[in-house]
């Protein structure tokens, strides 16, 4: 029962962000990468988690916004995430964490994010079990034109 009302709700949701204007970003993992691994996104655009054999997607721990909701999808299962609000997201696979298949994602100007960029690579260093996303905000960081 749940499920179908979470279903409910994630098309309406979708219906609402059509008329919006809010689009549906496709992300999909392709061997052990999310493709796209770097990219921008806007309040009310709808992540499509597709080809997920073998995969599922989550939040990373403290790299996240605050009062976002988690992502947590499950394994084999293609995911769709609702973009509430804006901030830095740092998602990956669990399965391949250690082969860090991750994916950055910006909602807003990501010249503004710059600090909880820097906080998020100072975690990355200082917290081993979410190292494996300093290269994923280096490579945010080159894609975005930021220093």
């Amino acid at each position: 029962m749940l499920t179908a009302f979470r279903t409910l709700v994630l098309l309406a949701a979708a219906l609402a962000a059509e008329a919006a204007g809010a689009e549906t970003i496709m992300v999909k993992a392709q061997g052990i990468k999310f493709v796209p691994d770097v990219f921008r996104a806007n309040v009310g655009d709808i992540i499509a988690f597709r080809s997920m054999s073998a995969h599922s997607v989550e939040s990373v721990p403290g790299m996240w916004p605050e009062g976002a909701p988690e992502l947590r999808s499950t394994l084999n299962a293609d995911h769709d995430y609702l973009v509430e609000r804006e901030g830095l997201y740092v998602f990956r696979c669990p399965t391949h964490w250690g082969g860090r298949m991750g994916a950055v994602m910006a909602v807003g100007d990501p010249a503004a994010l710059t600090g909880k960029i820097a906080e998020y690579e100072k975690l990355a260093a200082d917290d081993k079990s979410v190292k494996a996303a300093s290269p994923l905000l280096k490579k945010f960081r080159e894609r975005m034109g930021l220093k």
